[in-house]
């Protein structure tokens, strides 16, 4: 039987001879940022990827999800955990995270004046 491992997380990961995709909240050729990725594998390949404690850590976190069938992976991506510490910065998380940025406008970031 297949299953289908969804994953959040911004690179890809290798539990033994089993690489789960990765390149979540990672703008690709077409400079689309897919929320998260679909990768097909066997129930031997998961029952290797049980076998590693990262992989239940990123399943306990949220970050990988395991199902039967296959779905639109942006969709279940959105009942997962988000962006993983190595996501690159956006505009919004830039404005959330540095509460010295005012705006960011492209490659443009504005800091808040001294007062």
């Amino acid at each position: 039987m297949d299953y289908y491992v969804y994953s959040t997380l911004s690179n890809d990961n290798r539990y033994g001879e089993v690489l789960i995709n990765g390149k979540a909240n990672v703008a690709n050729k077409n400079v689309i940022t897919p929320l998260g990725v679909a990768t097909r594998i066997t129930s031997a390949q998961l029952d290797e990827c049980k076998s590693y404690p990262v992989f239940k850590l990123h399943m306990d976190n949220g970050f990988i999800t395991v199902e039967k069938y296959k779905e639109d992976a942006d969709l279940v991506a959105a009942n997962m955990t988000g962006r993983d510490a190595s996501a690159p910065e956006t505009p919004e998380t830039l404005t959330l995270n540095d509460p010295e940025v005012e705006s960011v406008d492209g490659t443009h970031v504005t800091r808040k004046q001294k007062k």
